[in-house]
């Protein structure tokens, strides 16, 4: 269930939030909102795509040399290459306005995606690689993870630009 304040999730036998203590009420599952804790939107699947196109994009357009460059730099804020160009990060789910390390994004990104998920990919003849990404359009935790992000309990956000004031 979560919460109808925060948005947290409890468990299902929970009648007040483990997050802000606000009331449960009567035990029915209330649907994840719409936008995480502290404002942070979700990414669609669209625009998590698109990130992915475009990482392929760079790495053969700079024969990997200048993505994995460019995801060095940018692994600090939650990014790759794509994600930066998309306006989307990762972060934990249980703090979506907190990006993840640069050590948890080259696990992300690096060693979970670029090598174990495309090894098994190749073993599989695509079937894991596809498994990984699909996985989001039918996630049931609300957060709409892929694997690799339920590996390292993770999701993706929209950066929320500052609106200018006149």
């Amino acid at each position: 269930m979560f919460c109808g304040n925060c948005g947290k999730e409890n468990t299902n036998t929970a009648t007040a939030c483990a997050s802000c203590g606000g009331k449960i009420s009567g035990g029915a599952a209330q649907p994840p909102p719409a936008s995480a804790a502290g404002g942070a939107e979700l990414a669609s699947i669209a625009r998590r795509l698109a990130a992915r196109v475009l990482d392929t994009v760079v790495i053969v357009l700079t024969l990997y040399i200048g993505w994995l460059i460019w995801s060095f730099m940018v692994y600090g804020r939650g990014q790759s290459p794509g994600k930066q160009l998309v306006g989307i990060y990762a972060a934990p789910v249980d703090d979506p306005e907190r990006r993840l390390s640069w050590g948890s994004m080259f696990l992300r990104e690096f060693v979970l995606k670029g090598l174990l998920f495309s090894f098994l990919g190749a073993i599989t003849a695509g079937i894991v690689w596809v498994l990984d990404y699909l996985w989001a359009l039918w996630d049931g935790s609300g957060h709409r993870q892929t694997l690799h992000d339920k590996v390292i309990q993770s999701s993706v956000y929209r950066v929320q630009y500052p609106t200018p004031t006149s």
